[in-house]
C-alpha cells in the first residue's frame, strides 16, 4: 500500500495517477480534503500499514514535522520517497533518519506544474540508491513522464532548487520584458510571436505569456513555493561564497508577491508595476535639459517666448510654459526657475538641442546669453509618479505632449497657458482656441478591460479610428488606466474597442473614467 502525504496542487493530481495505474492508496492531508474516499485521518496509523510513503508536502518545516509524527509507525524495509523541495540539510536529514529505521530513501524532486501533474506527466530527478530507485521505477512512472538519476542524495534536491532559480529568474525577465515594452508601444501578443524565434524562448514563456495576457494568475505553481525555492538558491549560493544578486532580486519580487497573495501563480511578479501610491511627485534620479538664460534683456526676452507668464517664477517657484511655433503647435515643453537674476529653463535631456535652437531663433538685438548647461550624469529632481500622472492625467513629454499638438488638446490651459500676459510666439492661435471653444482632439483618462494593453493601441469605433492610447499602468485600486487622445468626431462616445497597433485585432476595451 502507498500512503501519500500531502494534497496540494500537485499531490492530489499524482494521488489521481497513482489510483488510475492501480496502486492501493491511502491519502492523508493536515486540512481534510473534499471527496477522496482514499484519504484516512490518522497518517500514524496509514504510515505503520504502508509499504511505500511518498511526500508532496509543501517545505521542510513541514516536512520534518509530518516525517516526526509518523516516525513511530514506520518500521524496516518501508522506502520513503520525498517529492518536496525542502533544502539539502532536511534531505540529508531525512536520509539519516530513513537509515536509522532501515528504511530505503529517495530524494525525488519534480519538476512540472498542475497541468502535468493531471496528466502525470511530471519529471523527476532522483538520487539515492539506483537499486531502490529500480524497484520502485513502476510507481515513479505513474505519475511521470522522465526520470534522472542524478546519484547521491542531496544532488536531486540542490539540481531541482538552482532549475527552479533560472526558471523563476527567466519570468522575472519576462515581465518586465513585457511591461517595458508595451509601454513603449509594444503589443505583447506581437512580442510573444518575435520571442518564439528568438534564442532566449522557453517552455516556461509559452506557458505563462498567454495567461499573463488574460490576467489570470490561477496556480500552476504558487507564489509561495517559488518564493521558497529561490529562498533556498540564495542558502546554496552563501553556503559556498557565490554572489547570486539576481536570484535575490527575484526572490524580493516573489516575496513581494506572496505577501499580496501567496496562493496566486508565481507569475504574479508581474503585479509589482501595479502601484497604489496617490503622491503627485516623488523623488527620482534623472537626467535632463539645463539652458540658463542669462543677461539684463533676459526677463523681457523669455517672457516673449514662452506661453505662461515669466513673473510667476518669483519666490522660488517652478513653472510649466510651452515653447510654441506661430501656428500655436508645440515645440517643447519646459519648466522655468530662477536661481539669483537667471532663469533656467529645463526639459527632456534628449531634446536640449532642440530647446537651444527654438530659444536661439528670436535672438537678435535683445542682451541675452543662453548657456546649456545641461549633463548626462544623473540628478534628484521630483517628478510625477508614472502611475499617478496617469490617473491625475497629467500630460508628459513625449506621451501626450508632442512636436504639433496644441496646448488645449492636451489639457495644459490651468498649467502652462497664461490668457493675461503679453504676447508670445502663438499667441494669436491659442487665444482664438480659447474663444472658440473646440480642439480637434482632446486628451482623456481611462479605464482598460484587460491587462498590458500597449501604448499606440487604437481607440475603435466599429472599423472607425476614434483616437489612440498614450500611456499606461496598472493600479492596486483603480486596475487599468491609461490616457489618450479622443477625436472631435467622438467627443461624445465613452467607451471604445481598442486595436493593437500592430494590427486591426480587439484586445480590449476603453471606458472614459470621469475627471
Amino acid at each position: 500500500m502507498i500512503l501519500l502525504l500531502g494534497l496540494g496542487i500537485i499531490g492530489s493530481r499524482s494521488a489521481d495517477q497513482i489510483l488510475a495505474a492501480g496502486f492501493a492508496l491511502k491519502t492523508w492531508n493536515r486540512t481534510p480534503p473534499d471527496n477522496r474516499p482514499d484519504y484516512v485521518s490518522d497518517p500514524c496509523a496509514a504510515a505503520a500499514e504502508a509499504n511505500v510513503i511518498v511526500s508532496y508536502l509543501r517545505d521542510e518545516v513541514a516536512v520534518r514535522e509530518v516525517f516526526e509524527r509518523i516516525q513511530p509507525s514506520m518500521h524496516a524495509g518501508q522506502t520513503f520517497i520525498n517529492h518536496s523541495t525542502v533544502d539539502p540539510a532536511t534531505t540529508n536529514w531525512l536520509a539519516q533518519q530513513c537509515q536509522r529505521l532501515d528504511c530505503g530513501f529517495l530524494d525525488a524532486p519534480f519538476t512540472g506544474s498542475r497541468d502535468a501533474a493531471a496528466e502525470g506527466n511530471l519529471s523527476y530527478y532522483v538520487a539515492g540508491s539506483s537499486q531502490l530507485l529500480e524497484q520502485h521505477r513502476q510507481l515513479l512512472e505513474a505519475t511521470s513522464k522522465n526520470i534522472l538519476y542524478l546519484g547521491e542524495a542531496p544532488a536531486a534536491t540542490i539540481v531541482k532548487i538552482t532549475t527552479n532559480l533560472v526558471t523563476a529568474s527567466a519570468i522575472q525577465a519576462l515581465t518586465e520584458a513585457l511591461e517595458i515594452s508595451r509601454r513603449h508601444g509594444i503589443d505583447p501578443r506581437a512580442w510573444h510571436e518575435a520571442a518564439k524565434i528568438n534564442g532566449c524562448y522557453a517552455g516556461v514563456h509559452a506557458m505563462k505569456i498567454p495567461s499573463l495576457i488574460e490576467n489570470d494568475f490561477t496556480p500552476h505553481f504558487s507564489a509561495e513555493n517559488m518564493a521558497k525555492d529561490t529562498l533556498y538558491a540564495s542558502q546554496l549560493a552563501d553556503a559556498v561564497g557565490i554572489r547570486a544578486d539576481g536570484n535575490l532580486n527575484t526572490w524580493t519580487r516573489l516575496f513581494e508577491a506572496e505577501m499580496r497573495d501567496a496562493s496566486e501563480d508565481f507569475s504574479a511578479t508581474i503585479r509589482q508595476h501595479q502601484s497604489n501610491d496617490l503622491d503627485l511627485e516623488e523623488q527620482i534620479e534623472t537626467s535632463c535639459a539645463r539652458i540658463r538664460v542669462t543677461g539684463k534683456d533676459a526677463q523681457r526676452y523669455l517672457n516673449g517666448q514662452i506661453s505662461n507668464d515669466i513673473a510667476l517664477t518669483e519666490h522660488g517657484k517652478r513653472i510649466n510654459a510651452c515653447l510654441l511655433n506661430a501656428k500655436g503647435q508645440l515645440e517643447a515643453f519646459i519648466q522655468i526657475h530662477r536661481e539669483g537674476e537667471d532663469f533656467i529653463v529645463e526639459g527632456p535631456y534628449d531634446s536640449q538641442e532642440d530647446i537651444l535652437q527654438r530659444l536661439s531663433k528670436y535672438l537678435i538685438a535683445d542682451e541675452v546669453e543662453l548657456i546649456n548647461e545641461s549633463e548626462e550624469d544623473f540628478a534628484f529632481s521630483l517628478q510625477p509618479h508614472e502611475t499617478s500622472r496617469i490617473l491625475n492625467g497629467i500630460p508628459k513629454w513625449p506621451n501626450e505632449l508632442f512636436e504639433g499638438i496644441l496646448p488645449p488638446e492636451a489639457g495644459l490651459e490651468q498649467t502652462a497657458i497664461s490668457y493675461t500676459k503679453g504676447c508670445y510666439t502663438g499667441q494669436e492661435v491659442i487665444s482664438r482656441m480659447k474663444r472658440a471653444g473646440k480642439t480637434n482632439r482632446q486628451l482623456i483618462k481611462l479605464s482598460l478591460d484587460k491587462p498590458l494593453v500597449p501604448t499606440n493601441s487604437k481607440l475603435m469605433i466599429g472599423e472607425l479610428e476614434a483616437g489612440w492610447i498614450t500611456s499606461v499602468a496598472s493600479h492596486v485600486s483603480h486596475g487599468e488606466i491609461a490616457l489618450g487622445y479622443r477625436f472631435r468626431k467622438f467627443e461624445e462616445v465613452q467607451e471604445f474597442e481598442v486595436a493593437s497597433p500592430h494590427s486591426a485585432k480587439i484586445i480590449a476595451k476603453a471606458t472614459l473614467r470621469k475627471p
